[in-house]
């Protein structure tokens, strides 16, 4: 299982399990692989949008995930709300764009991982 990347609007900080509102409308979180993370916000969101990425654990998590065909390729759907302990991190789009190469891709990824984790809960510009 690789590593889980979800784009939303600057807010907030998720407080307890996480729910954007496409859980409720769609029946599933939207979510990324790293390297797909920049393109995902060029085509979902306005240019300029003041966005942030979600990093998700995959083994934290208690719900299902299933890769979806589209014409990018496998995008994963995460089918519930996501438990804040699978949420390693929250950081700006721009942070992401830096330290995209660092973050963890796959789940062996340990030293991508740690740096992950050492962003903290929000990465400040």
């Amino acid at each position: 299982m690789r590593w889980l990347y979800h784009l939303r609007p600057v807010g907030p900080a998720p407080q307890g399990r996480y729910a954007p509102a496409s859980l409720s409308t769609e029946g599933f979180v939207h979510a990324s692989y790293r390297d797909d993370v920049v393109e995902s916000a060029r085509l979902h969101f306005p240019p300029g949008s003041a966005l942030e990425v979600v990093v998700i654990d995959p083994h934290r998590l208690d719900v299902p995930v299933q890769v979806a065909a589209t014409p990018r390729g496998g995008m994963p759907h995460i089918h519930g709300s996501i438990p804040d302990d699978a949420i390693a991190s929250v950081v700006s789009l721009a942070t992401f764009e830096v330290e995209r190469p660092t973050m963890p891709d796959e789940v062996g990824d340990l030293m991508a991982a740690d740096r992950a984790s050492r962003l903290g809960a929000r990465a400040s510009d």
